[in-house]
């Protein structure tokens, strides 16, 4: 009895590699990536810039703390937290 759940497992296991390795090629080579696709780490897409709006056009204006480029708008540098004049 025992032999034959053996068997009968063994026998699951080739099936699984003999259908299931090829199925698994085709589809990666049906997605266009090929087996370098498993592999690849995923990248982020960058997200959309929204420092200005599309109506008025973008001003250079600098945080007088951490010199970095703010908003006309804003009254707060977001990096550093320094009052904007």
């Amino acid at each position: 009895m025992m032999m034959m759940g053996i068997g009968l497992l063994f026998m699951l296991v080739i099936g699984l590699v003999v259908i299931g390795v090829p199925v698994l090629i085709a589809a990666l080579i049906a997605g266009g990536g090929g087996l370098a696709t498993l592999f690849k780490p995923k990248t982020r897409q960058a997200e959309p810039d929204h420092s200005s709006s599309p109506h008025e056009p973008p001003v250079d204006k600098k945080c007088p703390a951490c010199g970095r480029t703010v908003r006309p708008d804003w009254n707060v540098c977001p990096s550093c937290g320094a009052a904007l004049m």
